[in-house]
């Protein structure tokens, strides 16, 4: 019994440095371009390079997860064509979005266009996915098509990451309804029926 408290103590302890180490000081005069627009808690945006090196990453954690045979081999290359496209096009729309304030001056049309004209892209690149994808998906195990909405999620996800869906970051998730908003999105509970 002394043997474990001692363990679990020492592990404490280690853990207690690692945090302190861990912990970040601020910069004392950082320049103000550092500081991404005076918001000094963002990360450095992403340059294109680092992007291509992440997409490649992914395509290729994607396919090994797959255990693709040889006949599924010629199948894939259309599904990572329209992997890379789509993950560019994100890229793209990403370096391109508005600034906050250009986001708050627009009006209503104008904010009802723009989300038109994103939900329209995003439905395109969405079929365009979909097609590529259905010959190999036909092709699949069992195995197969139980792992595959899992590594494939992100690579499809035409839009991008989607937070409130997964529970993940952005005041989203397991805690979001104590804020009135219970796992039901933005206009409030889902009801049963």
């Amino acid at each position: 019994m002394k043997t474990v408290a001692t363990i679990a103590l020492a592990a404490l302890l280690a853990g207690t440095g690692t945090y302190a180490v861990a912990q970040q000081t601020p910069a004392p005069n950082a320049p103000a371009a550092s500081q991404d627009q005076g918001r000094q808690d963002r990360r450095p945006r992403m340059s294109q390079d680092d992007f291509n090196r992440l997409v490649d990453a992914r395509v290729a954690s994607i396919k090994a997860g797959l255990k693709l045979s040889a006949d599924q081999e010629r199948l894939w290359a259309p599904v990572e064509t329209t992997i890379r496209t789509t993950a560019a096009d994100r890229f793209a729309r990403f370096e391109q979005r508005p600034t906050r304030e250009q986001r708050q001056s627009l009006d209503f049309m104008q904010r009802l266009e723009r989300r038109s004209t994103m939900r329209t892209d995003g439905a395109q690149r969405s079929a365009a996915v979909t097609t590529a994808l259905r010959p190999l998906w036909d092709s699949f195990s069992e195995d197969q098509k139980r792992i595959a909405p899992r590594l494939l999620r992100e690579a499809v996800d035409v839009d991008g990451p989607r937070w409130n869906d997964r529970g993940g970051r952005r005041g989203h998730g397991r805690d979001h309804h104590r804020m009135g908003m219970h796992q039901g999105g933005p206009h409030g509970p889902v009801q049963q029926q």
